[in-house]
């Protein structure tokens, strides 16, 4: 290769080390380094301010895993999954299924549907907490009026009923994005398979079951997986409407907890990463899940 051949290649590598030199350091400071520390914190002894720390393996992993009020909190955001895709899906599905024929105000109802993910999670869920106050929420109101109940309820006191609740706010904001993922895959399905199945005799409930869910599953695969890691990272809903209580508590708000307000930033770092992991198993599920179905 010519010497200027050579410096003119060299020179273009150079120039594109440069370029992206800023970036590589942002992404250093700000993502790599707090996950280094982090996880160093994880396996250290959780001491007091200013006590030197020593190394404790996988201790701090084994504690988080046998403590009790941890494992509720596994249990409540499994519960938040579980609850929270499943209705995005199937609500998801029907609401993309309405929006997708052509009618008069389609494009009102679109941006009216927009509306509840443009919204902060937080701003939702204080509108949700003006709701289910109660002392003058508008649920008791309205039930009380209805002759319904007779005395206003704690909707958020009990166990199972209040993590539905907080399932419901954490849905009203995500549904949106989920129905325009599967309004998309709707869009991309041939409209000439329905004609030919119409024509075979096909009713609406047939076309739906044999063409309608097996084309929509690449999108339903996106959607579970979208769906999937918000649940697991819910946060703001669970904090604003019932602050840190065991009934509702989930694993991040157990996360907070145990780092800021107990001040154990090694068993909270030791439980950041079990959520970490169990997340990047989701992840992979799903998108092994996708592949196969877009084969």
């Amino acid at each position: 290769m010519p010497v200027r051949a050579w410096l003119r290649a060299h020179e273009t590598t150079a120039v594109g080390i440069l370029m992206i030199a800023p970036a590589m350091l942002a992404v250093g400071g700000l993502i790599v380094y707090p996950l280094v520390r982090g996880f160093q914190q994880s396996i250290q002894s959780s001491g007091q301010f200013g006590q030197p720390q020593r190394y404790v393996g996988l201790r701090n992993y084994r504690q988080v895993i046998d403590d009790p009020t941890a494992i509720d909190a596994m249990r409540h955001t499994f519960e938040y999954v579980l609850l929270a895709v499943s209705l995005e899906v199937v609500l998801g599905i029907f609401v993309a299924v309405t929006l997708r024929r052509l009618f008069p105000g389609r494009g009102i109802v679109l941006a009216i549907l927009v509306l509840p993910w443009a919204l902060p999670s937080v701003v939702s869920a204080v509108l949700w907490r003006r709701i289910f106050d109660p002392d003058n929420g508008l649920l008791n109101s309205l039930l009380i009026n209805l002759h319904l109940i007779n005395e206003p309820h704690v909707w958020l006191a009990g166990g199972r009923w209040a993590i539905a609740f907080i399932t419901i706010v954490h849905v009203w904001g995500v549904l949106p994005l989920v129905s325009l993922i599967f309004l998309a895959g709707l869009t991309s399905i041939p409209q000439e398979l329905y004609n030919a199945s119409s024509v075979d005799g096909a009713g609406g409930w047939r076309q739906f079951r044999h063409i309608t869910l097996p084309l929509l599953r690449p999108s339903i695969a996106v959607a579970a997986t979208i769906g999937t890691l918000l649940a697991v990272a819910i946060f703001d809903e669970v904090y604003v409407l019932n602050g840190t209580a065991l009934n509702t508590r989930s694993i991040l708000i157990q996360v907070y907890t145990t780092a800021f307000v107990e001040a154990d930033f090694a068993h909270g770092m030791a439980l950041a990463f079990l959520l970490a992991g169990v997340t990047a198993l989701f992840g992979t599920v799903y998108v092994l899940a996708l592949r196969r179905s877009t084969r």
